[in-house]
């Protein structure tokens, strides 16, 4: 399955969304289109395991799979691979070409003509507005975000929002201009919590 069908994807967290399953579900809610699930959690001892259950499940459920940062993973279960930017310069990391269902990380020009370079076919634009994910990192803001997923979309890629992205952000960030193929998120996708993340 490829990115380019999805409308909202779920990063995981254990300790933000312990429940992932339950934060699929209520991405799925009000959606016509896909939903995705890619495995964040970069330090959990257990993250192979959880690949496995989330690509078990994902296989199941007819739900896009990624995992991030480790292209070996992804390729034992079957997965895209989510690519962060300073991986993107190295080919070795991500054991040659991209394929066209893997996503990359993306926050400036130079890292969109990157990740079409690679041959990758989406892109998650990070971060469009302030995040718990990176509280330092200084937000793109509506008109900075709309320019680059322009660019991307220029180059052929499918660009995803990410950065404190909820359903309300995502409808203003999207109103004028359909750029933005959907949004990524954790916190809005928290059961009981539609909170910005």
């Amino acid at each position: 399955m490829r990115a380019q069908n999805l409308s909202r994807l779920v990063l995981s967290d254990q300790e933000r969304c312990p429940n992932w399953r339950a934060a699929l579900a209520m991405a799925r809610r009000g959606s016509s289109q896909t939903v995705g699930l890619i495995l964040r959690d970069y330090g959990l001892p257990q993250r192979a395991e959880l690949a496995r259950d989330m690509a078990a499940h994902c296989a199941r459920e007819n739900i896009f799979f990624a995992v991030a940062g480790d292209a070996r993973l992804a390729a034992k279960y079957g997965a895209a691979f989510h690519c962060p930017s300073h991986l993107l310069a190295s080919p070795a990391a991500r054991l040659g070409r991209a394929l066209a269902c893997d996503l990359a990380a993306v926050h400036n020009e130079t890292q969109m003509h990157q990740a079409a370079k690679a041959g990758f076919g989406s892109v998650l634009l990070s971060p469009v507005f302030a995040t718990k994910s990176h509280p330092n990192a200084r937000p793109l803001g509506s008109l900075r975000a709309r320019a680059l997923a322009q660019l991307g979309r220029e180059k052929g890629l499918h660009v995803f929002a990410l950065g404190g992205m909820n359903e309300t952000s995502w409808r203003r960030l999207n109103a004028q201009r359909l750029l933005f193929q959907g949004y990524a998120a954790i916190d809005a996708f928290v059961p009981k919590l539609a909170s910005k993340g």
